[in-house]
């Protein structure tokens, strides 16, 4: 299907104008490279939250167990999960949802429940990184200490204890949102539809 421009040219659907007239093709996923992120990006984000609910998991057997060995064992693999798939699945994830939102019709910006999405995204992997890691290395490095004595993770354990499952929560909300696509276009989406179809 084409559209006109106002002299009654015919202009490729998936083409833009330029503010200096010039058409700029939008920038297009074939189909077989559209399967792969979008299989790629389901993976890595199902990935996430299965290891999001694990750390969850661990957060709170550290917490709670009297155990220092124990203690010293669930901090390790956190950090190690942190340190090496977290991170992985996280960038993943968002790398493949960039290139499907600018692929596809969907467009970046143009729908309320990708934004949310990815700003959920952007959110998890930096604060993952820039907040979770270190704590869960002072959690460690304490429980690590504790030799035979009852293990002490500290204010590290309690942190970790609430925002981890808080994580794994924003996590499912939006696997959720990315489902039922809800809250309609942006104002950038309703302006870029043809003007006998905006609301």
């Amino acid at each position: 299907m084409s559209s006109t421009t106002d002299h009654g040219a015919a202009t490729p659907a998936n083409a833009r104008v330029n503010a200096t007239g010039r058409q700029r093709k939008k920038f297009e996923l074939r189909r077989g490279t559209r399967k792969l992120t979008l299989a790629l990006h389901v993976v890595t984000s199902v990935g996430w939250v299965g290891l999001s609910l694990s750390m969850a998991v661990l957060a709170v057997m550290g917490y709670t167990t009297e155990d220092a060995a124990i203690a010293k064992g669930v901090y390790y693999a956190m950090y190690v999960f942190d340190d090496t798939s977290v991170t992985v699945f996280s960038l993943a994830a968002a790398i493949t949802g960039i290139l499907l939102s600018c692929g596809t019709k969907w467009g970046l910006l143009l729908h309320w429940w990708i934004v949310v999405k990815w700003v959920i995204t952007l959110f998890m992997t930096f604060f993952a990184w820039f907040v979770i890691h270190p704590i869960v290395m002072d959690a460690s490095e304490r429980t690590a200490t504790a030799g035979g004595a009852a293990p002490d993770p500290g204010g590290a354990g309690v942190f970790l204890v609430w925002s981890v499952p808080a994580l794994f929560v924003l996590l499912t909300v939006a696997a959720v949102v990315s489902v039922y696509k809800p809250w309609g276009k942006t104002s950038r989406g309703r302006a870029a539809q043809p003007a006998g179809r905006r609301r």
